[in-house]
């Protein structure tokens, strides 16, 4: 059952509409989401071929494009898990869901960094299915809705995220496969999906507090099916514990993003003023430059996409995009928001059913895509 502006079926009790399945979904969106990692994947060979002083036995090799920022820090947690004397990154601020498939993946795949791309791409697949099914549901008479959700994730400009061996890709799978069994009623594997993204990041707590609000609005009287959507609490429980008994610490996630980023929590017009100041800094280097001014446009985005689900009554994921935005924002400084934008997958849904707001995103996010993977792959500062 879908939550626009209540319908009165809903209202009356009666049972769902028919939601379209996840095997249809990757019937139909299979080849879509091969082909973009396929165009992806000749873009970093392109640039790691053609851009860069290197000769052609220097030039580095695929795998050595992608092994970039972040992609070695959850290497390291695979390898040898949180607080290792074998190196000094705080990595505490990684989720260990990530690190765990990647560790369990190596054992098939000898390459840390082909386990990750595999990882990814495998999450890329069931997320393409789910928004489908999602934004095909929303609107059944137009044949062409999923299809435009999908190619709107596709094109994001930070899309590289999802093909890199990093956490948004899991996430995101979690997210959206609990929304559809959400959608279908079925809370227990709405539950079972939404472990993989309080598993993998922070933002978890949104996916958990969206379903909440998604059941209360769906069932209209609490019932025991309810105790599935505390099931995704057990990976962040499980994960403080663990820290606590490595660290001595009940916060060591705040204290490792202090310790090695310099952020602290804080207000979030404070975080904006500090952002501001050093995206008008003109002595950074211009990729730092486009970093801030994209942390900025993050937050807006979040708050006018939150409007606008709240317009639409779409009350579920207005919660989960609501509280993406008040935790990205919440910082001394704002940083990873266009992941966390680019993981709120009511966005392209919201982008599905706008098709005039929905092209022209395309035009403007594609290019930048393009230039975001190849700056990545070059080891440029992206996020």
């Amino acid at each position: 059952m879908t939550l626009v502006a209540e319908p009165a079926a809903a209202m009356a009790g009666a049972p769902p509409a028919a939601q379209p399945g996840f095997t249809a979904g990757l019937r139909a969106t299979w080849k879509i989401w091969l082909g973009s990692r396929v165009v992806i994947a000749l873009l970093s060979i392109g640039a790691a071929n053609t851009l860069g002083d290197h000769t052609a036995k220097t030039a580095p090799g695929f795998l050595a494009s992608w092994d970039r920022w972040d992609v070695g820090l959850f290497t390291k947690v695979a390898k040898y898990g949180y607080v290792s004397p074998r190196y000094s990154d705080r990595t505490e601020v990684d989720f260990p869901g990530f690190p765990l498939v990647l560790r369990a993946v190596h054992y098939v795949l000898p390459s840390w960094i082909a386990a990750g791309l595999v990882i990814s791409l495998l999450c890329g697949l069931a997320t393409s299915a789910a928004i489908w099914s999602l934004a095909t549901g929303d609107r059944p008479a137009d044949s062409w809705s999923g299809l435009r959700a999908v190619a709107a994730m596709v094109l994001f400009p930070y899309a590289v995220f999802l093909f890199a061996g990093y956490s948004e890709g899991i996430f995101l799978a979690g997210a959206s496969c609990a929304w559809l069994a959400a959608r279908q009623q079925r809370w227990w594997l709405a539950g079972v999906c939404a472990c993989l993204s309080t598993s993998s990041r922070i933002l978890g707590i949104a996916v958990v507090a969206g379903l909440v609000v998604q059941y209360v609005m769906t069932r209209r009287r609490i019932r025991a099916d309810i105790g599935w959507l505390a099931l995704p609490l057990l990976p962040i429980a499980g994960f403080l514990v663990y820290m606590r008994a490595r660290t001595g610490h009940w916060d060591s996630y705040s204290r490792a993003m202090k310790a090695g980023w310099g952020r602290t929590t804080d207000l979030p017009w404070h975080g904006l003023s500090n952002t501001w100041q050093q995206a008008t800094n003109g002595d950074f280097s211009s990729a730092y430059h486009v970093f801030w001014w994209a942390e900025l446009l993050a937050v807006l985005v979040g708050v006018l996409l939150f409007a606008a689900l709240l317009f639409e009554r779409r009350w579920g994921e207005a919660t989960f995009v609501g509280l993406c935005t008040l935790i990205m924002s919440s910082s001394s400084y704002w940083a990873s928001g266009v992941r966390a934008i680019l993981v709120a997958f009511p966005l392209y849904l919201w982008l599905s059913r706008h098709r005039r707001f929905g092209y022209g995103y395309a035009l403007l996010a594609a290019p930048f895509m393009v230039g975001f993977v190849v700056a990545f792959t070059q080891g440029s500062w992206v996020d």
